[in-house]
């Protein structure tokens, strides 16, 4: 992400999301838009920073993100592919980048995701998508970014939830409730 850039964030009030779209409000980005599974959650973005966000249950995404994002968007942080990915490329503007983190949208899936159809505007505008997992980068930005984060948390910049269930017999659902979004924040079981 660049100072001044749109980012749009996929999975936005789960543990990931809500940290990635306050990190790229508090690094310069000119407007973060989020996704997410309900009102409430989407209600939550806004006190979070986000500067528009929507419920991709009430209607298309393309059309919700075109909405938000009239001007189309720079960066992608996907946590979910499918119908969100083919939203963002459709929205991304010429040199667009995607951190891809994640596919929600197919971890229950027993068929092959149908999305995206539109891949082949990644050509003309040029855009990159890379993997992302925070573990290839630790060694690189760990310093700076606990320098960062220590002084976001002690301004009281950065906020995150947590959703807990209680003792180890509640495991399992705990688990399967985090693949269908009925957390907000990280998923959590307390022993």
């Amino acid at each position: 992400m660049r100072e001044g850039d749109t980012v749009f964030v996929s999975g936005a009030a789960g543990a990931v999301g809500s940290l990635v779209g306050q990190i790229a409000r508090l690094s310069g980005a000119a407007r973060v838009i989020g996704s997410a599974g309900s009102a409430e959650k989407v209600a939550r973005l806004g006190e979070l920073g986000f500067d528009a966000a929507f419920d991709y249950h009430d209607g298309s995404v393309t059309e919700q993100l075109g909405a938000a994002a009239p001007d189309g968007i720079d960066v992608y942080f996907d946590n979910v592919g499918g119908d969100h990915l083919e939203a963002a490329i459709a929205s991304l503007n010429t040199d667009g980048r995607v951190a891809m983190c994640g596919a929600i949208a197919q971890y229950n899936s027993t068929e092959p995701p149908c999305a995206p159809r539109n891949l082949a505007l990644a050509i003309g505008k040029r855009l990159t998508l890379r993997g992302f997992i925070v573990g290839k980068y630790a060694d690189q930005v760990r310093e700076e970014f606990q320098q960062r984060m220590t002084g976001w948390i002690a301004a009281d910049e950065i906020r995150w939830d947590e959703t807990v269930r209680e003792g180890l017999d509640a495991a399992s659902q705990a688990f399967m409730d985090m693949l269908t979004g009925a957390n907000t924040g990280k998923m959590l079981v307390r022993l």
